[in-house]
């Protein structure tokens, strides 16, 4: 589900992707993602949706993994600036 809509692995778009990853990066309790477990996805009959949803699971959870070091390589990239003390 991204943005509360069921979407066929086979029609996900770069955007759907970039809203997963996005909602992934924000979230408070990384704990909260659900990840299908290797029995679950077995079932899936059509082998290109099982595929294709073996390597999305693939790179969320190495996304998941790499989630802090991420945020603090973007941190310490673009710290917050304080524009009063610039501007004021």
């Amino acid at each position: 589900m991204i943005d509360n809509d069921r979407i066929k692995p086979e029609a996900l778009s770069k955007s759907n992707l970039l809203k997963l990853f996005n909602e992934i990066y924000q979230l408070e309790d990384i704990d909260a993602i659900q990840i299908p477990k290797e029995d679950e996805i077995d079932n899936i009959k059509n082998p290109v949706e099982k595929e294709i949803i073996s390597q999305i699971i693939q790179k969320v959870i190495e996304f998941v993994n790499n989630l802090e070091q991420i945020k603090q390589d973007i941190e310490s990239s673009f710290p917050i600036l304080n524009t009063e003390e610039q501007f004021g």
